[in-house]
């Protein structure tokens, strides 16, 4: 009966904890490490570069600038040169002036002399002959402007259809430049331009339609090279810049890389989204070869699955 009595009475009483038998319990979690967030983008390299950029200077965040849109001067130049010669405006290299010949002098056969040393002191004569010299140069005048008017006609054609390549290349230039997503890409093409003789950019352009765009930033960011390359000959300088067009790589710019485990695929190591998987794989393909519009396409789809 006691022992009843003692255990009803420290029922309620709070329970005594000694230090050795409270015991702080703490868990270690091991936090994934994370490097820092980069920026999102391209970088305009070389394939063969493999020095990184100085990490305590801050990178251009390219997502910024996602609704900017580039000027596209040399493609509405193009377009409205185009413009311009369907109206008859002709631009001076066009235009085909034709090669009169001399027209005949009255003095060359009605005066005093002429009349005596050719016709004889004959007025009739020589005004028939002044007459029938007239008329051929008449004959020669048309026929000169005839030809004048015809190479101009075919000047013009070949201009327009030259023209025309021109811009088609002058617009894949910078849809090309617009999905790089260079903030200072219109400041860095406006240099090469101001060092580049008139009309080479459009030739750049159209030979190298899928690196012109990148090209253009490199030499605009590397003006010296752009020098360098105008010293040399034609077909030293085309050589020269198939080889920079070859060797130049659009590199995404890579996002935050973490320790963990992808999210698709459980600590356990279970895989519950294969394909989410598979479309990274392809996406990061994609930007080892430097194709842009793969490496957008399947970053959309891992974001509308994400």
């Amino acid at each position: 009966m006691t022992d009843t009595t003692i255990i009803q009475a420290t029922e309620g009483a709070p329970l005594s904890v000694t230090p050795e038998v409270d015991l702080e319990v703490t868990h270690e979690v091991d936090t994934p490490e994370v490097q820092p967030q980069e920026a999102q983008g391209f970088d305009i390299v070389l394939n063969t570069d493999e020095t990184e950029k100085d990490p305590t200077k801050p990178r251009q965040d390219n997502s910024v600038f996602a609704v900017r849109r580039i000027a596209r001067k040399r493609q509405r130049e193009l377009e409205q040169l185009a413009q311009s010669v369907q109206r008859g405006e002709l631009p001076e290299e066009l235009r085909v002036t034709p090669g009169l010949p001399s027209q005949p002098a009255v003095n060359d056969f009605l005066s005093e002399s002429a009349l005596a040393e050719k016709y004889e002191y004959d007025t009739n004569r020589a005004l028939a002959a002044f007459t029938a010299a007239q008329n051929e140069w008449l004959m020669k005048v048309q026929d000169a402007r005839s030809q004048a008017i015809t190479e101009q006609s075919r000047k013009t054609q070949e201009f327009t259809r030259l023209n025309a390549g021109f811009a088609e290349a002058a617009r894949a230039h910078y849809d090309a430049a617009e999905k790089l997503n260079l903030a200072d890409y219109e400041e860095k093409e406006d240099r090469v331009r101001e060092i580049l003789p008139a009309g080479v950019d459009a030739e750049i352009m159209s030979l190298f339609p899928e690196k012109s765009a990148a090209m253009f930033y490199y030499l605009g960011s590397n003006p010296e090279q752009l020098r360098r390359i105008l010293t040399l000959s034609s077909q030293q300088a085309l050589i020269e810049l198939t080889r920079l067009a070859d060797r130049l790589t659009v590199k995404p710019r890579s996002h935050a890389i973490s320790q963990a485990p992808p999210t698709d695929v459980p600590v356990s190591g279970e895989v519950v989204a294969e394909g989410q998987v598979l479309l990274q794989r392809q996406m990061d393909a994609a930007a080892y070869a430097g194709d842009i519009e793969k490496y957008l396409k399947y970053k959309r789809l891992i974001q509308a699955r994400s």
